[in-house]
């Protein structure tokens, strides 16, 4: 058995703490055990002034790991709208085993905070706005740990009733098409944006006959 005992790091009303964030020392017969945030403290159940056993010191331990790793993943998506499959890997570099990790993204989730579908929309919207094609769209939204049903999904929704051709006419902008050259970069450039030769041919057509029938067959 050790003696807990429990000291923050600074008085609340300590003005030269104001800047940093504080800390509680967790001591078990004097010695330095763990050293916690007072909102982690807070879940942990534990008082001053307990006898604190191996098995209980365990306990405890392992609820350290799932509490840090739950608050590192709201911190994190405060920050930013992430994948399920980002947030994971962020945990796994931190050495989280992965049933923490799982029950963190399962807790977080269920707080409305990761949202996969709502987060491949909004990359999908984002794309085609931009002016890039479906297969560009579709393979920023792989790159962001989002499933094949997800990006599916968003991409059908997003891309729904476009015409790539009148799209990639679109995103060609004013670029030169007056001539071979320009024509072959033309369509270079909107195969990089992600849209089909075909589609890319015929937007440069559209475009360098803007009196002709547009991007459709002729």
């Amino acid at each position: 058995m050790a003696f807990l005992t429990i000291e923050s790091d600074a008085p609340a009303d300590d003005s030269s703490a104001s800047g940093r964030r504080r800390s509680v020392a967790l001591r078990l017969d004097g010695e330095t055990w763990l050293r916690v945030e007072p909102e982690v403290l807070r879940e942990l159940g534990v008082a001053a002034g307990e006898d604190i056993d191996e098995v209980r010191r365990a306990r405890v331990e392992a609820a350290l790991m799932r509490v840090r790793a739950r608050l590192f993943v709201v911190r994190s998506l405060a920050v930013s709208m992430q994948s399920e499959a980002e947030i994971a890997k962020k945990l796994a570099a931190r050495y989280v085993p992965p049933e923490v990790a799982r029950e963190a993204i399962e807790r977080v989730a269920g707080y409305g905070y990761i949202d996969d579908a709502s987060l491949a929309g909004q990359l999908a919207r984002g794309m085609r706005t931009r002016g890039y094609g479906r297969r560009r769209a579709e393979q920023k939204l792989r790159q962001r740990g989002l499933s094949h049903e997800v990006s599916a999904a968003a991409l059908d929704d997003s891309y729904a009733g476009c015409d790539e051709a009148e799209l990639a006419l679109e995103a060609l902008g004013r670029r030169p098409v007056s001539d071979d050259v320009g024509r072959r970069r033309a369509v270079a450039f909107l195969a990089r944006r992600g849209f089909s030769a075909g589609a890319a041919w015929k937007a440069v057509r559209a475009a360098a006959d803007p009196e002709g029938s547009g991007c459709g067959e002729r």
